[in-house]
């Protein structure tokens, strides 16, 4: 069976530098979780379309916080959570993270390597919280 931890990218050998426990509650599009996480402003391209959530019972879910020590590849990042037995995460995993631990992001960047969306310019996005000029982004 599948762990039910997983791990987001603060910075650029790694090291986990936190553990927060977070519930996806499979109740809600991604817009309203948007929405539930009272950014000071979000990417409008963060729609239903690209990050759709299908209804599901609450799952809770472990977190961990992976810091760098230099700028890593994403296959180097996936390889250290593969070592470490930890699932990528979602992109309900950042929008529920958000909601439930709102000021991790001021502390520093958090990048969830969750499957990349596809945008028409054939760019490929993952979901960053972070904080800008003491403003709360996504």
């Amino acid at each position: 069976m599948a762990r039910k931890d997983v791990a987001a990218i603060v910075s650029g050998a790694s090291k986990v530098i936190g553990t927060f426990q977070v519930a996806l509650t499979g109740d809600a599009t991604a817009f309203e979780l948007v929405l539930r996480g009272q950014y000071d402003w979000h990417n409008d391209w963060i729609t239903d379309e690209r990050f759709p959530i299908q209804s599901h019972e609450p799952i809770p879910r472990t977190i961990e916080l992976v810091e760098f020590d230099h700028d890593p590849t994403s296959e180097e990042v996936l390889a250290d959570f593969a070592r470490r037995g930890l699932e990528r995460p979602t992109h309900e995993d950042a929008l529920c993270f958000g909601i439930q631990h709102p000021e991790e992001q001021r502390k520093h960047p958090i990048v969830f390597l969750h499957e990349p969306v596809l945008l028409p310019d054939d760019g490929r996005r993952v979901l960053v919280l972070f904080e800008s000029v003491g403003y709360r982004w996504l």
